[in-house]
This record gives C-alpha cells, sequence and structure tokens, in this order.
C-alpha cells in the first residue's frame, strides 16, 4: 500500500468563527475510526508561528482512495481548514 500524506493550510481564524465543540469532536472520532480500520498512520498540527497547519498521513491503494479519506474529515467538509495538498509518499529505505 502506498502512502499520503495531506498538508490541511489556512485554518479559520479564532476571530472570523469559534472552532465548535462539535466539529473538533466529529474530526477526532473521524480520524480515529480511519485508526481502528489501519489507514491512519499519524496525524497532528504542525506550528509555524503564523497560522495552523495541519498533516495527516494515511495508507491507501490509490491518490483517489485517499483523496476520498481525506474529503470526508469533518475539517474538510465544513471548511475549517480551507486549503489543503496531498501528496504521494515515496517513502525512504534507508
Amino acid at each position: 500500500m502506498a502512502k499520503f500524506v495531506c498538508i490541511l493550510k489556512d485554518e479559520k481564524d479564532e476571530k472570523e468563527e469559534a472552532l465548535s465543540e462539535d466539529l473538533l469532536k466529529g474530526h477526532i472520532d473521524y480520524l480515529r475510526k480511519l485508526k481502528q480500520r489501519g489507514i491512519l498512520i499519524l496525524c497532528g498540527p504542525l506550528r509555524d508561528g503564523k497560522n495552523n497547519t495541519g498533516m495527516v498521513i494515511i495508507e491507501g491503494n490509490s491518490l483517489e482512495e485517499a483523496k476520498q479519506h481525506f474529503f470526508e474529515d469533518p475539517f474538510i467538509t465544513e471548511e475549517w481548514y480551507r486549503d489543503y495538498s496531498i501528496y504521494e509518499l515515496q517513502e525512504a529505505i534507508i
């Protein structure tokens, strides 16, 4: 299986809209389901001092399958992050 990295960018500013408990819970529940199914490898926030960025790494059979998983995340469906990039990771063997 291939690995895919999704970088979630341009998080809404708390001044624009507060992150609701329901949205955060939905995001966490979704990631837990992916983890239980053996799809999620790693996830978490990346802090750069300007705005918050998130990262999700999953395994999948194709880029299309990976996109389907990423696009079902409530943070994407509810547009909490307004931009994202998806890459296939070529894992180095060392």
